[in-house]
């Protein structure tokens, strides 16, 4: 707990907002905890509002780490390194919101069924797209 506190650790964006209002992205998508993290604020300054492949390389030089230290700093995020360097939200989207799922399923100790996700959905009223789940 301690070290939540004298880290300042809070809940920011892993492609930042300014970098995603920039490519037009929606806030829907933005803002979706699937594309949020706990950091540090110190490491969030660094991020700024620059794309994960220029930031990458700015947090590896920041804490004097090679970037395979900072690949496997962001993989314990269920976060896929790979395409942050590449820029590419969408389908860091889609890996990231189905590494959080199976994380919550295993948790649970239960499947969660892609029918699953599409029939919550449904239910709250919302219209989905099933072949991005």
């Amino acid at each position: 707990m301690n070290l939540y506190f004298d880290e300042a650790i809070d809940i920011h964006h892993i492609f930042p907002k300014a970098w995603c209002e920039k490519q037009g992205i929606k806030p829907d998508t933005y803002n979706s905890i699937v594309n949020k993290s706990p950091l540090a604020a110190r490491t969030n300054r660094v991020i700024g509002g620059r794309a994960p492949s220029e930031y990458l390389e700015r947090l590896a030089n920041s804490a004097a780490v090679d970037t395979d230290a900072i690949r496997k700093h962001v993989s314990t995020h269920l976060a896929d390194a790979d395409l942050m360097v590449r820029d590419d939200l969408d389908r860091f989207f889609a890996a990231r919101a189905r590494a959080l799922l199976d994380q919550i399923a295993s948790a649970m100790g239960k499947a969660i069924d892609d029918l699953d996700l599409v029939e919550a959905s449904q239910d709250e009223g919302e219209e989905v797209d099933d072949t991005d789940i």
